[in-house]
């Protein structure tokens, strides 16, 4: 039973660390600029103030996906 307690905060804190460092630190800027532009300077507001930075950095991840798959799809039609 302690075991499992254990596996699970190690895969917990790998999790974390993947999403908080790799992820956002590579997706976030580039999903500042989208948000700022589409939201015409309204979200997300400077880093001083309190905003979530995962959501920042799935819009960027998002655009990716949807990029690659439309690049994709019209490659193969």
């Amino acid at each position: 039973m302690a075991f499992d307690a254990i596996a699970e905060f190690v895969v917990r804190a790998i999790a974390r660390f993947v999403v908080e460092v790799l992820f956002v630190s590579v997706f976030y800027w580039p999903g500042w600029v989208m948000l700022r532009v589409l939201t015409l300077g309204r979200y997300p507001p400077p880093q001083a103030y309190p905003h979530n930075r995962e959501f920042v950095a799935i819009v960027a991840f998002a655009a990716l996906l949807a990029g690659v798959t439309l690049h994709y799809t019209d490659s193969f039609s």
